[in-house]
């Protein structure tokens, strides 16, 4: 499901090989641990049946129905800002390969 929102910004905090990706829109915020590897970066996120308690627990009600959005929003930024190959999307999380 598409919304309107186009004002979001993915930012990393990096602190050595692990870190947060931060998603933010006008009126939330939402954190995703990540781990960089040799050859990769995962990124951990909530799955479906977690999702919703997991917006609910972050003060991002209005994120609840739209995980695949954010998702895809945060894989392509993470594909522009580390230049990689490619990135996978699995029901827990996200793979940025170099």
């Amino acid at each position: 499901m598409a919304t309107p929102l186009t004002h979001y910004t993915v930012e990393i905090e990096q602190t050595g090989l692990s870190g947060w990706i931060n998603y933010r829109e006008s009126m939330l915020t939402l954190r995703f641990s990540y781990e960089r590897m040799l050859t990769s970066l995962y990124v951990f996120v909530p799955g479906n049946e977690q999702w919703s308690a997991y917006c609910r627990s972050s003060g991002a009600r209005t994120a609840g129905s739209r995980r695949t959005e954010i998702i895809q929003r945060i894989a392509a930024e993470l594909r522009a800002q580390q230049a990689s190959s490619m990135v996978q999307i699995n029901d827990y999380g996200i793979e940025v390969l170099f």
